[in-house]
Parts: C-alpha cells; structure tokens; sequence
C-alpha cells in the first residue's frame, strides 16, 4: 500500500507508467467485479447459500490486496489500473452493500453513506481528469475505509452480531473521514496554478 502523495498526474507519470489494459494485476481487479455478479445472487437466494457467498467474498477481498501487489511487483503499472483497482472496490462493496441491507439487515444508512461517498469521488474525479489531467489514487483513508468495510460486510453476512457494533460506527467514521481527505486533494489540486 503506497502510503506517499495519493494525487498522480498523468502527465508527469508518461515515462513510469503505461495504456496496457491488459495485465494480470488489471485482470484481478476485473475479476472482482465479475465476482460480485454471483456473490449478490448467491444472498438472493438466500440463507442456505451463506458459506459459497462467504468464499466469492473472501476471493474479492483478497483480489484487492493481490492486484496492487501485482502492479508494484510486476510493474504493471498503469493508467487503467489506476481506474480499475477503485471502481472493481467501489462496485464490490456498493453492490453487495445493497444486497445487505435488503437480504442480511444492514442499517439503511450505510448503503446511503457509501452511495453518497463514492458518488461524489466519481464526480470530482471526472471533473480532474477532464479540467486537469490528473488521476487521483486511492489514499490510506480510501483504503482503510475499503478494508474496514469489507470486515463489516462478512460479519453481517456470517451473522457476527458482536463485532457488528463496532465495525459499524467505524465504517461509519471512517466514510466521513476518507471523503475528507478526497476532498482536501481536489481542493489542493484545484488550487494549483
């Protein structure tokens, strides 16, 4: 997890990174989104089907570790995967962030919070890209949120009812916090000349 300055201008990076859609770590982050397809079918169905849908989510979560590892270790770089990594996380956890509240009694509020987040992000990153050439990264706040998340997403989906409280109220924080921070770099980034 890259833990430097999370903004990336596209210009700058010409010569480090490349256009290739096609890589390994970029097919990870694509199978993460294939996968939710099947996990959120799979609650649809219904309780009896709880242990394949715990298995399709713990491979997503660990997709997400695995596609930046292969990036940095295979230096795969690339402009796609800066896209691909946050959308798959952000189609990931908002999908089956629904199926919760509609199958497994998530509180509406979450779905609401991440919606509301995720939103704006995709909104002041088109507006960057567009008026700035500039690709923002996911930060450790964005990633944090995305693994505190997904710890709460197994545990209402496993029925971990005495960690659910907690992850709760942090996810909760922890949106706030990481749409913070989104927020600060658009604002510096707006701020250049």
């Amino acid at each position: 997890m890259v833990m430097s300055d999370p903004v990336v201008d596209i210009s700058d990076q010409a010569d480090t990174e490349s256009d290739h859609f096609w890589t390994a770590s970029n097919a990870v982050s694509l199978l993460r989104i294939v996968l939710t397809l099947p996990a959120v079918w799979l609650m649809v169905l219904g309780p009896e089907y709880v242990w394949p849908t715990f298995v399709i989510v713990v491979i997503m979560i660990l997709s997400d570790m695995l596609d930046g590892y292969l990036a940095r270790r295979w230096n795969e770089i690339t402009r796609w995967g800066k896209v691909l990594d946050p959308l798959a996380d952000k189609v990931a956890i908002g999908a089956i962030t629904i199926a919760m509240v509609l199958f497994k009694g998530l509180p509406f509020w979450v779905v609401a919070a991440v919606l509301v987040r995720d939103g704006l992000i995709l909104i002041a990153s088109l507006f960057l890209v567009g008026r700035r050439d500039v690709v923002v990264s996911s930060n450790i706040w964005g990633k944090l949120t995305t693994l505190l998340m997904s710890l709460l997403l197994v545990s209402f989906l496993v029925d971990l009812d005495f960690i659910k409280p907690f992850l709760l109220w942090t996810c909760g924080g922890l949106l706030f916090v990481s749409w913070l921070s989104y927020l600060f770099d658009f604002i510096q980034i707006m701020r250049r000349p």
